[in-house]
């Protein structure tokens, strides 16, 4: 069994809020299937998808495409520039949007709640804008200037360095705005235990 294959069989079983939670992209593909994976999000994939007819392995494929692979390191000045670009660059392209739109989703359904991260879609937006400008300089810039070799290579670096602080302390605020990531809660409880509310809540 491949890796891929053995990631596959793993999904099934799994309550589809968990997989919405822990893995990035998973919650574009549910929605395009119109999968509830925020209040019916306790009950696994493989019955979810059987409540509407789909097919389970078509849909594990996809999940098993989104976790990231073993690979090895790279060692080159150029290698490391491409992957940093594909791994982190494209990703966080590809799921800031996402992270938006489920933002604007968690503060409009809970808006009642006092956990509920108000502004966390607006602050969303403007760390995409701030990561959007840093990257397209680091491959106009900063990345063409390494792989040529260019003396000058320092200055870009000293001032990316200090965007890159800049960054840890927005991701410090975003940490502070969600409760350190964690899971939406509801007053209600259950067995003297409060009950996770929102699947939606914990992927942002």
């Amino acid at each position: 069994m491949t890796q891929v294959d053995d990631l596959q069989s793993k999904f099934g079983d799994e309550p589809i809020g968990e997989i919405a939670a822990r893995l990035p992209g998973a919650t574009a593909i549910f929605r395009k299937l119109k999968l509830n994976y925020c209040c019916g999000g306790a009950i696994s994939l493989g019955a979810a998808l059987k409540k509407r007819g789909l097919e389970l392995a078509a849909v594990e494929r996809q999940l098993a495409a989104l976790t990231p692979q073993e690979s090895e390191i790279p060692e080159s000045s150029g290698e490391i520039i491409d992957h940093l670009i594909s791994r982190y660059h494209d990703t966080h392209r590809r799921e800031l949007p996402e992270l938006i739109q489920l933002a604007r989703r968690v503060e409009r359904v809970h808006a009642g709640n006092p956990e509920a991260p108000a502004g966390l879609a607006d602050f969303l937006i403007r760390m995409d804008t701030a990561l959007g400008t840093h990257m397209q300089q680091e491959e106009l810039i900063l990345f063409p200037m390494i792989r040529a070799g260019d003396p000058m290579v320092s200055v870009p670096i000293s001032a990316m360095v200090v965007e890159h602080l800049d960054h840890g302390d927005s991701l410090e605020a975003l940490a502070t705005l969600t409760h350190d990531m964690s899971r939406l809660r509801t007053p209600a409880e259950h067995g003297g235990r409060f009950t996770p509310a929102c699947a939606n809540f914990p992927t942002t």
